[in-house]
């Protein structure tokens, strides 16, 4: 059952983006109902192998909804970015060095401001976890984002996005 849970999750989030950009707008609110079905299920399993309290619970509920939403903005920002420097740099078209260091600029600062969400992250954990929970959280998170990026099929450097993506 374990398994199966964790291939649901890494199924959800391999093909949830993709799927979203591509589906009509009536199958969205499916998508969202499995999306809030896998979290709860790993929420529990998070619960249960933490052997966390309904208190502890909720704090971390609140405190990964919270930075969780920050790294996605990060996320699309750095998406945004991204297809600009892929616009800037089309072979054959002459880039523009200002807005090249520019945009590479704001992505480093972005990745940077992105890994430091963690450090604050885990000093929030700090004050209702333990060390052992919170690197036991911290571990479960590392191998479900490494089987996602397992499965991921992989684009080559600066693809340009689709319009519709």
């Amino acid at each position: 059952m374990r398994y199966v849970t964790i291939w649901a999750l890494v199924a959800l989030v391999i093909w949830a983006a993709p799927a979203r950009a591509q589906e009509p707008a009536p199958t969205r609110p499916r998508l969202e109902e499995l999306r809030r079905r896998v979290r709860e299920r790993f929420a529990q399993r998070i619960q249960q192998d933490l052997n966390l309290t309904s208190d502890q619970m909720r704090r971390l509920r609140v405190t990964a909804g919270t930075f969780g939403g920050r790294r996605r903005d990060m996320e699309a920002r750095q998406r945004t970015i991204r297809d600009a420097l892929a616009g800037q740099l089309q072979p054959g078209i002459a880039a523009s060095g200002d807005s090249v260091a520019r945009l590479t600029d704001e992505l480093m600062a972005l990745r940077v401001k992105y890994a430091e969400s963690f450090r604050e992250e885990q000093a929030e954990l700090a004050q209702y976890l333990d060390p052992v929970q919170r690197a036991r959280i911290t571990i479960m998170r590392d191998r479900l984002a490494q089987r996602v990026r397992d499965f991921r099929p992989r684009r080559p450097f600066l693809e340009r996005r689709a319009p519709s993506e």
